[in-house]
């Protein structure tokens, strides 16, 4: 293993209510690491995480578990967090020897009564937060609910990074607007195919990029100035001032995955190395 300064060690904690996908978000991470040759799942009960005999037996996490992925130059060490109720202590116990709340959400049935649990004790501990909308592939999915039912109870710091072209059994797209490119994958996701917007989606994109452009430069006064002559941020000025939210709880960006698919997973991992405190 190579060494790492301390700015390429990102140190997060996995979190959402019980059947979120947490588990097996952390089975894709490993496989695009290259740690697992291929990804386990709870139900065939071999997943790396989920290795405790309870666990099997009862088809979800019970113990927290550590595992670590090396990915573009930076080094994510995870807390895979179980996510039943009665064992949100072990989430608490890790945000407080981790820097960031990675929360998931099943786009199924949206903000659960324990996705609030962990939002709030992320704000008790001050953690920054970023949301995943997983299961997007999903019979009963919503994202545009879900996005307007996280905004009413979170507060409108929720910003998308990213919006699926369709959802259900056909998700297979998204448009990723902090670099406003489309992304899609294959039937065995993986490494994406990257491409310009089609023109219908175009102005659709470019609000939603103006509004995260703006929740970025809001961080930051250099920022907020060269956005109010300019209109417009560098990508490594938009990645400053999300960070710069991230550390004041200023903004909760909002990814989109597919974990049993695979799809969205790099790019979210990319993010998490790139701009997370």
């Amino acid at each position: 293993m190579k060494v790492y300064q301390t700015n390429e060690i990102k140190n997060i904690a996995l979190l959402g209510s019980k059947g979120s996908g947490k588990t097996t978000l952390a089975e894709s991470m490993l496989y695009e690491c290259g740690v697992i040759k291929r990804r386990g799942t709870v139900e065939a009960n071999n997943t790396v995480c989920d290795y405790f005999p309870v666990e099997k037996e009862y088809g979800y996490s019970v113990f927290s578990s550590i595992f670590y992925a090396e990915f573009l130059g930076k080094k994510l060490n995870v807390i895979d967090c179980p996510g039943a109720d009665d064992f949100v202590g072990n989430a608490i116990t890790a945000l407080n020897v981790t820097d960031t709340g990675l929360i998931l959400i099943d786009a199924q049935y949206g903000v659960e009564v324990g996705t609030q649990n962990i939002f709030r004790t992320c704000a008790k501990l001050n953690k920054p937060v970023i949301f995943a909308l997983n299961q997007l592939d999903g019979e009963k999915a919503e994202y545009d609910t879900v996005i307007e039912q996280m905004r009413d109870i979170f507060g409108k710091k929720v910003v998308p990074i990213q919006y699926p072209l369709s959802v259900g059994p056909g998700f297979n797209a998204m448009i990723d607007v902090l670099l406003m490119k489309k992304y899609s994958w294959g039937p065995d996701g993986g490494v994406p195919v990257i491409e310009d917007i089609p023109a219908e989606e175009r102005e659709r994109a470019q609000e939603l990029h103006r509004q995260l452009v703006e929740a970025a430069a809001e961080n930051d006064e250099t920022l907020m100035e060269k956005f109010f002559e300019e209109e417009h941020l560098t990508e490594d000025e938009m990645r400053l001032g999300i960070r710069k939210g991230l550390v004041d709880r200023s903004i909760f960006p909002v990814f989109c995955v597919s974990a049993l698919k695979d799809m969205g997973v790099r790019r979210m991992m990319e993010f998490l190395g790139n701009v997370v405190p």
